[in-house]
């Protein structure tokens, strides 16, 4: 039996902002995905999204690991699955997790989920810029929740098989490739670590 990853872990290494695809009326225009009890995530279908993207910008250099490719990250707009891996929702860390779980759920002072969210992250503000002038334009002025750098999720992996040695190396070359997430790239946000099981040497030993 082959070595399998059990897991991406993701730090954030700039405040980043995994948007929901809304706000929250009189907070954020742009709010990020976070679960019930306030803790930010990242969707486990975002997270293989992003590591596929980072696939197709290099595929043409790797012809020998085309192949491995499909098995790992699947073929798109195709309803038949060829993939041997799932990834799962990239959560805070578990003990973390623990704690502020019981801290929202506690009978004595709980803590409210909008109290764990506030403390996690934090509001942006940008505007565009008007072309003529240079100057932010008007009626632009736009709210962005991030999650605060130095915040380490883990996402967990699932393989239907042993992985081929094609296969780990294609998932860690885009583990290593994938630096940028989430919204407002161009703006400084969204720098990223990535590395399988939290271990960056045996991640890059799965290139050799």
């Amino acid at each position: 039996m082959s070595y399998r990853p059990e897991s991406i872990v993701i730090e954030l290494l700039s405040d980043t902002t995994f948007g929901c695809g809304e706000g929250t009326p009189g907070v954020v225009d742009m709010e990020i995905e976070h679960d019930q009890y306030g803790i930010p995530m990242i969707r486990g279908k975002t997270l293989r999204g992003l590591l596929r993207d980072s696939w197709l910008t290099m595929q043409e250099h790797f012809p020998e690991l085309h192949g491995a490719a499909v098995h790992v990250f699947g073929l798109p707009n195709d309803f038949e699955e060829v993939s041997i891996l799932r990834v799962g929702d990239a959560l805070v860390e578990e003990k973390a997790r623990r704690w502020f779980i019981s801290a929202v759920e506690r009978d004595l002072h709980p803590i409210a989920p909008d109290a764990i969210l506030d403390a996690l992250t934090a509001i942006r503000y940008q505007t565009a810029e008007d072309r003529d002038t240079g100057a932010p334009a008007c009626t632009t002025l736009r709210s962005v929740r991030v999650a605060l750098r130095g915040l380490k999720l883990v996402a967990p992996l699932v393989w239907l098989r042993d992985p081929s040695k094609e296969e780990l190396q294609c998932l860690a070359l885009t583990i290593l490739a994938t630096r940028h997430g989430g919204l407002g790239r161009n703006r400084g946000r969204g720098h990223l670590k990535m590395t399988l099981d939290g271990n960056l040497e045996k991640t890059r030993k799965f290139l050799e």
